[in-house]
């Protein structure tokens, strides 16, 4: 797996918003593996969004593995569960039929605003992925105490992590894939 080509497609939280892309989870994949990691993250995109540009940012890269992070959006928009699953089985298929491999990645906790609904959509996501036999990254568990209380440490607002929380991010893909590259 020395020569892989991932992209990392999803909204804000994986273009390392308010910081730059250099400093997102997906840099630090690239840093650590070496493989050519591409960030296709675009602050307020929907999965619908992420559908929508998949030719030109995603598969006119001819990626090996697309990980796809979203939702989060989606939630806050209002849009309904059977509409982000719609969006989200677009995007699977299309990658699908270019056999590009898809890595899921959980949506960080929220507040309480949106989290109900989000806590649906992730165990969507995780039931999903088992039965689909895909990677599932679960970010969000790392974003939890023990105690299951939010470690607002590593948000700035809520929504977008802090640099500490994209380190941690960065940390739960490399302790995903290890044994993919060991």
């Amino acid at each position: 797996m020395s020569e892989y080509t991932v992209v990392a497609l999803g909204d804000s939280i994986t273009y390392g918003f308010p910081f730059t892309p250099q400093e997102s989870w997906v840099e630090i994949l690239r840093k650590e593996t070496g493989w050519t990691v591409i960030n296709a993250g675009v602050s307020g995109d929907t999965l619908g969004d992420m559908a929508a540009r998949l030719p030109e940012d995603v598969l006119a890269c001819h990626p090996d593995v697309v990980i796809l992070l979203g939702g989060t959006n989606d939630v806050y928009q209002g849009i309904s569960m059977a509409r982000m699953e719609q969006n989200f089985l677009r995007i699977l298929e299309a990658l699908d039929k270019q056999q590009i491999k898809v890595w899921l990645g959980l949506p960080l906790p929220v507040d309480d605003y949106a989290e109900r609904q989000l806590s649906v959509w992730r165990e969507w996501l995780r039931a999903f992925g088992q039965l689909k036999k895909l990677m599932v990254i679960d970010f969000y568990q790392d974003f939890l105490t023990e105690g299951g209380a939010v470690r607002s440490n590593l948000f700035l607002d809520g929504v977008h992590p802090t640099r500490e929380g994209y380190q941690v991010m960065g940390q739960r893909i490399l302790k995903n894939i290890a044994p993919s590259i060991g």
